[in-house]
C-alpha cells in the first residue's frame, strides 16, 4: 500500500516517487522576429509557428505574451520542450500537432488556463503541471516513459484551487497518467471524465494524501493493461485515492473524502480501484475483466478489483466482475500495527463470475467492526468464489446472497466472528449486536450447502431463507 508524507516541500510520499523538479525560470533568448509577428500583437489567437526562430520554448513564451490563445497547427511538431513554460493566467493552448520533450519539460497552468486538443493533438514526454483554479485539460493524447507523470496536480503553495476539468484525454505508454499530491493545498469541484488509459507502469489516476479536497468526480474511464514491470513498489493501480495516517476515530481532517468513482471499465491489471483512509464516498458502475495477480508481480500491492483499507461511510454499488479477483475490504495497517477497521458501508448489486478462471483468486473478503457500526451486503451473486467476513460490526445485514465455490477451494460462505484471542479482536462490537440474514444461499459445485461459521454470539439474530443452519447462539 502507498503511504503519505508530510514533508514541507513538494514531494511524493515516502514510499512513492520523487517528481522531477522544476527547471529554472526561462532565460530570455534574443532573436529577431519577423514583421508579421509584431503586427499580430494584441490578436486573441495566433500560431506559435509565427514566433519560431530555432527555439520553440522562446516561441511559446512570446506567443503567450502576444495572444490569449496560442495554437500548434496539425502539421507542426514542437520539439526540445525541455524546461518549464509558465502559461499566464487566462491563456489557452490549442494543440492539433505535436509537442515533444526529454521529460524535464512542462507546461504550468495557472488560473484560468486551458490546454485543448484537436484531432491529432499530442504530447510526448512533457508534463502538464496544474497550479491554478478554473483550469481545463481536454482532448489530448499523452505518452512517454521519461517523466514520472503526464499530469501533475500539487505544488507546495497553501491555497485553494477550484473547478478543474480533465476530460476526454488518452494516456498510453507512460508511467503515471494523473498524479495529485494533496497535503499542502486544497482542490474543490474536480471532474476527471471520459479518459482512456493503457499500457502504463504506474497508476492511471492517483489522488494521494488528498485530505483537504472536496467534491471529486472520477467517471467514465477505460483502464487497461496496467502492468508495472520496472520494479517500483506500489505502482500499477487503476484508480487510487489515499488520505493521511489511519485512525479508528476517522477524523475528517485525515481522510480523503467526498468523492465519486463511477462508470469504470477495467481489464488486465492487478488492482482496479484503491482507497486508503477514506470516508463519505461512492464507487459505482464498475465493469472488470481479467484483474489478476500476473500483472505488476513485484509491486507489492494486493490483487483485487476493489481494495479498501481503513475506510468509513461508503457505498460500493453495481460491480460486474468476470475472471477477476473480487474485493478486499480490510484494516488500516502500518508496519504490522492494526490501526483502524472499515465501518458503516453498503455493498449492493455485486456479481463475480470466475467459472472459467484458472488462477487462484480471492472472492470478496471483508473485515469490519467497531462498537457503533453497520455493514449491509445485498444482491450478491458469485460463481467459483468465496464470500468471507471477518470480525464483528455492531449490525450486519446480508440479503439476497447467492455464492458458489468449488469444494477443493474451501467454503462458499465463511463467517469468522470470533476474534477474542486475536489482537484484532479489540475492534469487535460487543453491545446491542445484530446479525440479520435473509435469502442467503451458499453451495459447492454439487449444490450442497457450503459454509464455515465459527461462533454466533450476537444479542439479536434474525434469519430467513437460508440453505444452512447457524451454530447455536452463545449468549
Amino acid at each position: 500500500m502507498r503511504k503519505q508524507s508530510k514533508t514541507p516541500h513538494t514531494s511524493f510520499s515516502s514510499s512513492r516517487r520523487q517528481l522531477l523538479k522544476a527547471s529554472s525560470v526561462l532565460a530570455a533568448v534574443p532573436f529577431i522576429l519577423p514583421r508579421s509577428v509584431f503586427a499580430a500583437a494584441g490578436n486573441s489567437a495566433i500560431s506559435v509557428q509565427k514566433f519560431y526562430s530555432g527555439d520553440w520554448i522562446a516561441a511559446f513564451k512570446q506567443a503567450f505574451t502576444t495572444a490569449d490563445t496560442v495554437s500548434v497547427p496539425a502539421d507542426i511538431v514542437c520539439d526540445n520542450i525541455n524546461t518549464a513554460i509558465f502559461m499566464p493566467e487566462g491563456k489557452t493552448l490549442r494543440v492539433a500537432g505535436g509537442l515533444k520533450g526529454n521529460g524535464k519539460g512542462r507546461f504550468v497552468l495557472q488560473d484560468g488556463c486551458q490546454i485543448l486538443g484537436e484531432k491529432g493533438g499530442r504530447f510526448n514526454n512533457i508534463t502538464l503541471d496544474v497550479r491554478g483554479s478554473d483550469c481545463t485539460i481536454k482532448g489530448i493524447d499523452m505518452s512517454g516513459f521519461v517523466p514520472v507523470t503526464q499530469i501533475y496536480i500539487g505544488g507546495k503553495d497553501q491555497r485553494t484551487m477550484r473547478n478543474l476539468v480533465i476530460d476526454n484525454i488518452t494516456v498510453h505508454d507512460a508511467n503515471y497518467a494523473i498524479l495529485r499530491q494533496g497535503f499542502h493545498n486544497r482542490m474543490e469541484n474536480v471532474k476527471i471524465t471520459n479518459g482512456h488509459f493503457s499500457r502504463l507502469q504506474g497508476d492511471a489516476i492517483e489522488w494521494n494524501v488528498a485530505i483537504n479536497d472536496h467534491n471529486l468526480l472520477i467517471s467514465d474511464h477505460v483502464i487497461e493493461n496496467i502492468d508495472c514491470t520496472n520494479g517500483k513498489i506500489n505502482w500499477g493501480i487503476g484508480i487510487g485515492l489515499a488520505g493521511s495516517t489511519y485512525d479508528n476515530e476517522y477524523p475528517e481532517d485525515q481522510a480523503v473524502k467526498n468523492f465519486v468513482v463511477a462508470n469504470i471499465t477495467g481489464s488486465n491489471c492487478r488492482q482496479l480501484v484503491h482507497v486508503e483512509n477514506g470516508k463519505h464516498f461512492v464507487i459505482r458502475n464498475i465493469k472488470a475483466r481479467n484483474i489478476n495477480h500476473t500483472f505488476s508481480k513485484n509491486a507489492g500491492i494486493d490483487n483485487a478489483t476493489v481494495a479498501i483499507y481503513g475506510c468509513d461511510n461508503f457505498v460500493i454499488d453495481n460491480v460486474d466482475m468476470v475472471n477477476s479477483a473480487g474485493f478486499l475490504i480490510g484494516y488500516g495497517v502500518i508496519k504490522g500495527n492494526y490501526l483502524s477497521i472499515p465501518q458503516n458501508f453498503k455493498l449492493n448489486d455485486i456479481t463475480l463470475d470466475n467459472t472459467d478462471m484458472r488462477l487462484k483468486s480471492r472472492g470478496i473478503q471483508i473485515s469490519s467492526g467497531n462498537a457503533t457500526s453497520f455493514v449491509a451486503i445485498t444482491n450478491v451473486a458469485m460463481k467459483r468464489a468465496t464470500l468471507e467476513l471477518h470480525n464483528k460490526p455492531q449490525h450486519l445485514f446480508l440479503r439476497n446472497i447467492d455464492v458458489m465455490q468449488y469444494s477443493e477451494a474451501g467454503p462458499a460462505l465463511k463467517l469468522n466472528f470470533d476474534l477474542r484471542k486475536d489482537v484484532r479482536g479489540r475492534f469487535m462490537a460487543k453491545e446491542d449486536t445484530l446479525l440479520s440474514l435473509a435469502n442467503v444461499r451458499a453451495v459447492n459445485e454439487k449444490g450442497s450447502s457450503s459454509v464455515d461459521i465459527d461462533r454466533v454470539d450476537h444479542q439479536h439474530v434474525n434469519t430467513s431463507g437460508l440453505n444452512f443452519a447457524l451454530p447455536a447462539v452463545n449468549k
